[in-house]
Parts: structure tokens; sequence; C-alpha cells
């Protein structure tokens, strides 16, 4: 049986992020994407301790640590209404 081969759309965080789990795991893959080149933009993304592990996983970790700086814990914290009517 020949190696199996994917396309992917779009050459975005998902799109590189999956073309490379599909490599790791022996598929060719094809990425498309519409921008005549990848170039950074300027901008800068936050990632969950989630995330994080899972480009480690990808065996990506590395670059990452070593283009990234730490900007302390993630979370979500939700304040209800109640909260504020009955402070303790």
């Amino acid at each position: 049986m020949g190696q199996l081969s994917a396309v992917v759309v779009g050459g975005g965080i998902g799109g590189l992020a999956v073309a490379r789990g599909l490599i790791r795991a022996g598929w060719g893959v094809q990425v498309l994407e519409q921008a005549p080149e990848l170039r950074p933009l300027g901008a800068g993304i936050t990632l969950a301790p989630n995330a994080v592990r899972a480009l480690d996983a990808l065996g990506l970790g590395g670059a990452l640590h070593d283009r990234a700086m730490a900007q302390g814990a993630a979370g979500i914290r939700v304040r209800r209404a109640m909260d504020h009517a009955h402070p303790p």
C-alpha cells in the first residue's frame, strides 16, 4: 500500500499544525495557501497551557520556547451579579 496523502487548505496556525501532525504520522502533505508568501505580520498570540502542550507533542516546543515569553497564568474568571450584591 502506498503512502497516505492529504491536502491542507490554509497555512495559518491550524493548517500548519495539522500538516505537521500528519507529516509526523508518515503522511505526504501539501499545504495550499492563498497568500503569495508566509511572513510575520507583527501580531502576537496568547497560547493557553493546553496549546503549548499540543505544540510540544508536534515537536515544536523547542522553537516556541526559544521565541516566546511567558505571560503568566491563563484562565477565565467569571463574576456573577450575586458576587457584587453580597460582598463577604
